[in-house]
């Protein structure tokens, strides 16, 4: 269901700016061109996989949609105006700064939030769980600051104001190694098996090494690819440090 809803609101967006013209086909990279090159079957992609969510929703608990209903709004609004219709009006990518941290803070809930909602009763907010919270948090924001430095200057050509415009290239490469340190050291504290920690661990080291080589002149498949793909790397990590512990 998540990778459903997922697949069908990071495409919709691009598809939904396409035509809008929000962006401009001759000041895009090779993975826009790709999705203006196979738009029709993309279009025809997105509405499956969408419908597929929503029926795959019949199998949650009743508590999910507590999230699910506001987190759905935070995407939808993120490329559309907050006020429909009126074309002064924002979406939330627009406002200053923000984008990241909606990112981070949709991801930290589904991640963290969803599992625990799909039950019979509402789980009680503990320690535990606000510092898996900011955990994950910590973690998403760090790994999407590298794409606003991919974006620095798309950004500053249409008047979105973000963190790299803020502190420059080398600071938000500094400040993404930090939140990556302290998601480490909140890992520590959460109650999981030591296993686990290694491995999360690992994989943040690695992801922190990754980021270190982060440029606004990379190409596409360093973002797309490899930054985006640190979620693969920690989870491969995970099964390699759990593996082991088995030997």
């Amino acid at each position: 269901m998540v990778f459903c809803f997922t697949f069908f609101t990071y495409n919709g967006q691009r598809l939904y700016r396409l035509r809008q013209k929000i962006v401009d086909p001759e000041k895009i990279g090779d993975r826009l061109k790709w999705v203006i090159k196979h738009q029709k079957s993309l279009t025809i992609s997105t509405l499956l996989l969408g419908l597929t969510g929503l029926s795959l929703t019949y199998y949650i608990g009743l508590y999910c949609w507590l999230l699910l209903i506001p987190m759905g709004a935070i995407s939808i609004f993120y490329v559309v105006p907050i006020i429909p219709f009126y074309q002064k009006s924002p979406s939330l990518r627009n406002l200053p700064y923000l984008k990241i941290f909606l990112i981070g803070f949709v991801w930290s809930l589904i991640i963290i939030g969803l599992p625990m909602l799909d039950n019979s009763s509402l789980p009680k907010l503990n320690l535990n769980i606000l510092f898996a919270l900011f955990q994950n948090l910590f973690f998403v924001v760090a790994i999407t600051l590298p794409f606003d430095i991919r974006d620095l200057s798309f950004d500053l050509s249409n008047n979105l104001k973000t963190i790299p415009q803020l502190l420059g290239v080398k600071k938000t490469i500094a400040l993404s190694e930090i939140l990556l340190t302290a998601s480490i050291v909140l890992l520590y504290f959460l109650e999981i098996k030591s296993v686990y920690f290694i491995g999360l661990s690992i994989g943040y080291a690695i992801t922190m090494l990754v980021i270190l080589f982060t440029k606004e002149n990379r190409k596409e498949l360093f973002f797309s690819g490899l930054i985006e793909g640190t979620v693969l790397i920690v989870y491969g990590c995970v099964l390699i440090s759990e593996y082991c512990s088995f030997l």
